[in-house]
């Protein structure tokens, strides 16, 4: 076959931050078995690029974690990006990417030895139907005084995410969750992944945050860029932050910490009349070899 594996790291804060995910390119003799058994066999997040089937895109992306195929992923996104440029094997922006939620509009500018990538999503969707305070807890190993006031709500930008506000960071780092009851829960409210954050003490639209998504092959991921914007768009919706204006708000999502890889992403919601109408994620990949 002609396909090749390139290994990225996305999102990464610092040296050992940020989140791996291998490329492959030339993917489209795979079959999705195959698709899927390497990614089992990688552990982590993988991207594969193909052709696209769509007239109106340019590349097909197709994503997948150790134990099923997902709609879309932001950091495979600017990972198989990054990679393309680099490459010289795409040449114009934005690009139009084919996924399994249609296409997405991708924005990449090169700045010195970096490429800056800009994942635009669709406008939020909230949910009515929750988790109590009391259920959280239980699932996360928390009190309900360690909950702030916000609520506790699911989120989609492009795939939900319970997206639960704590009082500090030092709660947010030391939480030990019920796997099996917190993805009983992801089960019965139908949302894919726990998505816990703190506001940081500078207070300057910068939070700390955790993902742990249901039944993934693994319990916790480094940086998530498809719950990160679901929180973008919660922070803007429930006016966390004062001083928002009409237009683009960013927000500075730290994740990563508690696992010893420090990641950055880069959130940020426009609103019009007080109501967020577009979302998009930004953030940088690096190939590690």
């Amino acid at each position: 076959m002609s396909y090749e594996v390139v290994h990225t790291n996305v999102f990464s804060l610092e040296e050992g931050g940020g989140n791996p995910c291998p490329v492959v390119l030339n993917a489209d003799d795979l079959t999705t078995e195959e698709m899927q058994r390497m990614t089992k066999d990688c552990a982590h997040e993988t991207a594969f690029v193909l052709k696209p089937t769509r007239p109106d895109c340019d590349v097909k992306f197709r994503f997948f974690v150790p134990l099923h195929e997902m709609e879309m992923c932001i950091h495979a996104t600017i990972g198989s990006t990054t990679v393309l440029v680099k490459r010289g094997l795409i040449k114009h922006s934005p690009l139009q990417v084919e996924t399994l939620l249609g296409p997405v509009r991708v924005e990449w500018e090169v700045r010195g030895a970096d490429v800056d990538v800009t994942v635009e999503q669709f406008s939020p969707e909230f949910k009515d139907e929750n988790p109590s305070k009391e259920e959280v807890c239980k699932a996360l190993g928390i009190g309900m005084d360690d909950i702030h006031d916000f609520p506790v709500q699911s989120v989609s930008a492009s795939r939900y995410k319970l997206i639960i506000p704590l009082k500090s960071v030092e709660t947010l780092n030391r939480l030990t969750p019920d796997y099996e009851y917190l993805w009983k829960l992801c089960d019965e409210y139908n949302t894919t992944g726990f998505y816990p954050f703190a506001i940081e003490q500078n207070n300057r639209q910068s939070v700390q945050a955790r993902q742990f998504p249901k039944r993934a092959g693994y319990n916790e991921d480094p940086a998530t860029g498809v719950a990160a914007c679901a929180l973008g768009a919660y922070l803007t919706e429930h006016n966390v932050f004062s001083s928002l204006s009409e237009g683009w708000n960013s927000y500075r999502v730290i994740q990563g910490v508690a696992m010893d890889r420090p990641s950055i992403i880069v959130a940020e919601t426009c609103s019009k009349e007080n109501k967020v109408i577009r979302t998009r994620i930004k953030g940088n990949a690096l190939e590690t070899r």
